[in-house]
């Protein structure tokens, strides 16, 4: 049985793969609706609602790093392995958006459409650095 496993795990790592790539792609999907959610309520001047956008934004991009594991850079993914090669700024692009998040969350909760504008467009700004950087 012990010489089996080796095999099976042999035969695993690309499903294990697949699956995180199938993750990251559907937290960018969530992710992205949540930015264009957000985009529209402020060309609206509005607010309400926002808070827990911002809130799932960042939990979102919290999360974001750990499924870029060595790899899953096979297969149906337009990441780059350049993730691996600089993962700290890999990951310190997506610490600073959620910081950012969650500075549109307490600007939002204070009804400071200023201030959150402000920080939507540093949230918008990182994605397209992340995107520049480490999208294939």
């Amino acid at each position: 049985m012990s010489k089996f496993l080796p095999i099976l795990f042999l035969l695993m790592s690309p499903l294990l793969a697949s699956e995180f790539i199938n993750q990251r792609q559907d937290s960018m999907q969530d992710f992205n609706k949540l930015m264009r959610a957000a985009t529209q309520s402020l060309k609206n001047g509005e607010t309400d609602g926002l808070s827990q956008i911002y809130g799932d934004i960042e939990s979102i991009m919290q999360t974001y790093p750990t499924l870029f594991p060595d790899d899953s850079f096979d297969g149906k993914t337009k990441a780059s392995k350049n993730i691996i090669e600089d993962r700290s700024t890999f990951n310190q692009i997506a610490n600073d958006a959620s910081e950012w998040a969650a500075l549109a969350k307490i600007a939002a909760d204070n009804n400071d459409l200023d201030i959150l504008q402000q920080h939507h467009q540093n949230l918008y700004g990182s994605c397209k650095s992340c995107h520049s950087r480490f999208k294939n």
